[in-house]
């Protein structure tokens, strides 16, 4: 029996997934923040489903980048499906996102950061859409909130193309895997914190109609005495969790 041409993208997609995972170890070596938090933001927190989109930005209520435009056409991109898309869609956001907190520490490998990014760009040459360019924030004290804006405004074009090409589902994954991927490089140094970017990453979620299961620990902190290796333990778990779950959507 011939085998099935989404299974070699399949391969690639885990290939450039190994290929990431390299400088995971990196993040807890250099990121150092400190979270001061609001009452009210907690309070949002901790019912999300009570507030809903009051913690959230207008840059993120306001998006318009997983919206599918007249004109827009489907992906042309040779073998890729709409099950592939779920998947690179998900692995180019979790990529950019780890790259976006390991480029603000000095210490981060650069030359490794910009052979992954090149990963990222062939990968997304396989599936049509544009490479998400890198971000760079203007100010350290601000890279948080600009992370947001950066993903939410998509500059590249690589969140519409999703949508345009396969489905607003994909937009919604790749800009989850951005805010989750940032997240899940900053959690381990935040114990006893919810991720950064947990109303976020729920309002992303429940547009990319992912089970509550896969992300909802994201909006529960973890305990205040964690050490920083189970906490990536957790997060590795997490984010393989959500792979697994698309991966068994019909393609």
């Amino acid at each position: 029996m011939a085998a099935s041409p989404a299974r070699p993208f399949a391969l690639r997609l885990r290939n450039i997934v190994a290929f990431i995972a390299i400088v995971w170890g990196i993040a807890t070596t250099f990121v150092a923040f400190e979270i001061v938090s609001l009452s009210g933001m907690d309070l949002a927190l901790s019912y999300p489903a009570v507030f809903g989109n009051i913690a959230l930005s207008r840059a993120v209520t306001q998006s318009t980048a997983c919206t599918v435009r007249p004109g827009d056409t489907p992906s042309t991109a040779a073998g890729a499906v709409l099950g592939d898309a779920r998947v690179g869609a998900w692995f180019l956001g979790v990529s950019l996102g780890r790259d976006a907190v390991l480029r603000q520490y000095a210490g981060s490998n650069v030359q490794a950061l910009d052979q992954i990014d090149a990963a990222r760009g062939a990968l997304a040459g396989q599936l049509g859409v544009p490479p998400p360019v890198v971000f760079r924030p203007a100010q350290m004290a601000t890279a948080n909130t600009e992370f947001v804006t950066f993903v939410e405004q998509d500059g590249s074009g690589t969140a519409h193309r999703f949508a345009a090409g396969f489905s607003p589902q994909a937009c919604e994954l790749f800009k989850l895997g951005a805010l989750w991927g940032y997240s899940e490089m900053v959690r381990p140094a935040l114990p006893g914190e919810r991720a950064v970017f947990a109303m976020e990453i729920r309002h992303h979620a429940l547009r990319a109609q992912l089970p509550d299961a896969l992300w909802n620990p994201m909006l529960q902190r973890t305990p205040a005495d964690a050490k920083s290796n189970d906490i990536v333990a957790q997060m590795t778990a997490l984010t393989n969790g959500v792979t697994t779950y698309l991966n068994t959507l019909p393609r």
